[in-house]
């Protein structure tokens, strides 16, 4: 609780500096749970901002607070003074190790530098784009010089040059109802119970936001994130069966 409200002063903070001086200000990356917190505050906050982490489906975001001046409507030109992004490439492919998320993390926090001012990593296994708060950007590309045996090298990019995306599987599931209880328990393989459990101890997000109620309905395009478990994009239902159960479509990321 007290981080809780550590993170809400420090919201309404910014918001008001933002706000009273017109000018731009930001968190730092923000799990899915603390976006949960702004985004529950949202509506009292008086300077215009949203959630962005550099890309379309980020897991971690930064809450930016514009000025006057700055649209909304553009994240990544407002956003390019607080976000930075970051090029990791292997020195020789041919010598490289096969490097994974976990890998670019742990060499970047064996730095000392702390997880908040991280964003996503997005990597095909060789190079990597890292998204980074702008302030430590510098450091990480004249530190960042090794991950597990592999020399690699770091460059600044515009966050428009990142070609890495996350990769789904779709998968096509049979449940009762578009309840999330029930799309969760089909998606996770778990008992309806395990599922309720899960959105019950406030581990289910929707499109950030936490499902309070297991009888709670999905909504088409929203993006489901469960702790523990992995996030999938809700796409509606395909067909219903004869016996009024319904075939639904979700896009699960791997």
């Amino acid at each position: 609780m007290a981080e809780r409200d550590f993170l809400k002063n420090r919201i309404k903070e910014l918001d008001m500096l933002a706000y009273g001086r017109d000018i731009i200000k930001n968190t730092d990356f923000l799990d899915i749970r603390e976006q949960s917190v702004y985004l529950s505050m949202k509506n009292e906050l008086s300077a215009r901002s949203f959630l962005y982490g550099g890309h379309e489906d980020a897991d971690r975001r930064m809450a930016i607070f514009l000025p006057s001046y700055m649209d909304p409507e553009y994240p990544e030109a407002a956003s390019e003074s607080c976000l930075g992004l970051i090029e990791a490439k292997p020195l020789s492919e041919r010598f490289s190790d096969e490097l994974s998320h976990r890998d670019f993390l742990g060499a970047i926090m064996n730095l000392g530098v702390e997880r908040s001012k991280i964003g996503d990593i997005l990597t095909d296994g060789t190079r990597a784009f890292i998204f980074v708060c702008a302030d430590i950007a510098p450091f990480l590309c004249e530190e960042l010089r090794r991950v597990k045996h592999t020399s690699i090298y770091c460059e600044r990019a515009s966050l428009s040059a990142c070609d890495i995306r996350p990769r789904f599987e779709e998968l096509r599931v049979n449940v009762a109802s578009e309840r999330a209880d029930a799309v969760l328990a089909a998606v996770f393989k778990l008992s309806r119970e395990t599922a309720s459990a899960l959105i019950e101890a406030g581990n289910v997000f929707s499109d950030g936001r936490e499902i309070s109620k297991p009888s709670a309905e999905l909504r088409e395009g929203s993006r489901i994130s469960v702790r523990g478990y992995g996030k999938f994009r809700y796409e509606g239902t395909e067909n219903v069966t004869r016996k009024g159960r319904l075939y639904v479509i979700v896009k699960k990321y791997v």
